[in-house]
């Protein structure tokens, strides 16, 4: 036996490693043997457009709310015997990012021609089951369970939101998989989908054969109190907005609004042209606790509404274009998509690299539509953009991240938390693309001397939408060329100077070009009091840098602001203000009899503003 004690450089270092080696014969010794990974991942076939045989059933019970529980049975035709992949969904549209988690499926039991088959997860991609077909086997039967929530199974609201509920085979295209779809709901309640529900025995409803893509894009709603108010949208069959409330008292919608609300499809089919649906429907539910929220679909858009939303109309300054926002999402997102953001599956990952014209540009189209419908007054719009303008231009973290890089959000920081919104940046592609849209408009204005606008570049990149038209995929050329037929101006390094711009770049050149400034105030405009109220905070971020709770507890830290460079970090609590207990009222007295001509701290890479403690458009 012999110890030798070798030595070799990895990485730049000296390592010295002591191993033993027996002698076999004359002058032989046996190898180290190193580790190798062995990982036993059987493959999963890749989405391909081809014909699929026959129609998956897919059976949803939605019965019990009380354990808040789908029971799900799905039956697949067998195309082939071998081996047969199930996925279940992992990227949602609406999130643009790996959002559903099989964690939600439990109880899986499958069965083939009635016979129990055993079931492999894949341990690479968990969302992957394998199975092993017999020959001559003709159909495969899954049964589970999905656990769900408060929020999408109770005993007044149901929501069935399919991509959370299927599994498919692995292999096709989602849209060449035909779906027959039934839900069995509790007594009572009243289904609504973009889809042509069907009323059956039992209270089940049935959907027609359906593709699998637009079965995901079509979520069914069933409520208890309900009222649907028709509206007409030029060059559909029909539109309505389905309003979905726990207590009946919250469903009426004054007049004005619902005459708005019409303006807001009239203004709508003014810019963009025919639809690319046959009908749409808002599916609208109203809750005491709900924050304005949304996801977009071709043919209906979901709706998170607060129950005062009609009835205290003053107060919903901040959400009152987020109608308009889900809705220009069926030409631009659905209709046109971004070409790295279409997939064939909803396991196949997308890209982001456009969401600041996907989301950027549908929120400042909901801007402008809302103020052409009359959703908010001219100030009232100025107010908006203000809050806009001054997050995008008080925000350091561009200095070291792009809008390009922005915009790869949700493939790493989905439901992440992020205590320095300012500096670390977060999904800043909504207001930023607000900001830049502006600005595309005031140079397609100034190159063509007033002769051509952003509705000219909408009418033409939108262009050829109709109920039956497949999507459109664009890439960041196709919007340069569609950009230069309109105006010739060298878009491709225009806009590559915005999105791949740092702090040297102007994000507020398109505002001045239209006239306005962005000043600050010491006394706050109603939109700004309501998006405090919103948050739930005290923003004092262009003044002291930092947003603070009744409490006391800071919320946010603006980065190389006043309270950071007192050391103050999220999560901080505030016990006094000067001597005197904490309050909100006290210490936003104390920063407004302190804060005129304050010029504030910024880094020294970015140019200083003067600043009070409220942003406005003057």
């Amino acid at each position: 036996m012999t110890l030798i004690a070798p030595r070799w450089k990895r990485s730049g270092a000296l390592v010295a490693a002591l191993s033993m080696s027996v002698a076999v014969g004359a002058g032989h010794a046996k190898a180290p043997e190193w580790p190798v990974q062995q990982l036993e991942a059987a493959p999963i076939p890749a989405p391909v457009d081809r014909g699929f045989a026959g129609v998956i059933e897919l059976d949803v019970d939605a019965t019990d709310v009380d354990r808040m529980l789908f029971n799900v049975r799905l039956r697949l035709p067998v195309q082939q015997p071998g081996t047969v992949t199930l996925l279940y969904p992992r990227w949602e549209t609406s999130s643009h990012g790996p959002s559903l988690t099989v964690t939600d499926l439990a109880g899986l039991v499958v069965s083939v021609d009635g016979q129990p088959l055993r079931w492999r997860r894949d341990p690479v991609e968990p969302h992957a089951f394998h199975l092993d077909i017999p020959a001559g086997a003709r159909t495969i039967e899954a049964k589970y369970q999905v656990v769900a929530g408060a929020d999408v199974l109770a005993p007044d609201l149901v929501v069935v939101p399919w991509q959370r509920l299927v599994v498919y085979p692995a292999g096709w295209y989602a849209r060449n998989l035909p779906v027959r779809a039934s839900v069995a709901l509790p007594p009572g309640l009243q289904a609504v989908s973009a889809l042509d529900a069907a009323a059956g025995q039992g209270g089940v409803v049935v959907l027609p054969d359906t593709p699998l893509e637009t079965l995901l894009d079509s979520p069914l709603y069933a409520a208890r109190h309900i009222t649907q108010v028709a509206l007409d949208f030029p060059g559909a069959e029909a539109a309505s907005f389905d309003l979905m409330a726990a207590r009946a008292s919250d469903l009426a919608i004054p007049p004005g609004q619902m005459a708005a609300l019409q303006r807001l499809l009239d203004e709508t089919a003014a810019v963009f042209g025919p639809p690319p649906f046959r009908r749409y429907r808002f599916l609208a539910r109203m809750e005491d606790d709900a924050a304005n929220g949304g996801s977009e679909h071709r043919s209906s858009s979901e709706l998170s509404l607060p129950t005062g939303y009609f009835s205290d109309w003053a107060s919903q300054l901040n959400g009152r274009d987020i109608i308009a926002h889900e809705l220009v999402h069926a030409w631009n997102g659905l209709y046109r998509v971004p070409a790295d953001l279409w997939t064939p599956t909803p396991n196949s990952p997308q890209g982001g690299s456009l969401l600041w014209a996907y989301e950027g540009q549908s929120e400042f189209w909901a801007r402008i539509l809302a103020a052409r419908a009359g959703l908010r007054n001219h100030q009232e719009t100025l107010d908006q953009l203000a809050l806009d303008a001054v997050l995008v231009s008080a925000r350091p973290g561009r200095t070291w991240r792009s809008l390009s890089d922005d915009v790869n959000y949700p493939a790493f920081m989905l439901r992440k938390p992020v205590p320095w919104q300012d500096w670390q940046r977060r999904k800043d592609y909504y207001p930023e693309g607000v900001m830049l849209w502006l600005a595309v408009d005031a140079r397609l204005r100034e190159l063509s001397e007033g002769a051509k606008g952003i509705d000219d570049f909408a009418r033409a990149f939108f262009a050829g939408a109709a109920a039956d038209a497949p999507a459109r995929t664009y890439t960041f050329d196709s919007l340069c060329d569609a950009l230069e037929s309109i105006v010739p101006g060298d878009w491709s390094t225009y806009l590559r100077g915005w999105i791949d711009g740092h702090g040297e770049f102007d994000t507020l050149a398109g505002l001045r070009q239209h006239g306005w400034a962005l000043a600050y105030a010491e006394t706050p405009t109603a939109t700004f009091r309501q998006h405090e109220a919103e948050e739930g905070i005290t923003d004092l971020s262009y003044s002291l840098g930092l947003k603070v709770n009744g409490n006391g507890v800071v919320r946010a830290v603006s980065w190389e602001g006043p309270a950071f460079q007192a050391r103050l970090a999220p999560g901080s609590r505030i016990l006094e203000v000067h001597g005197e207990p904490f309050s909100n009222a006290r210490l936003a007295a104390w920063t407004t009899s302190r804060g005129r001509g304050v010029v504030c701290p910024r880094p020294a890479r970015t140019p200083s503003q003067q600043c009070g403690r409220r942003a406005a458009v003057c």
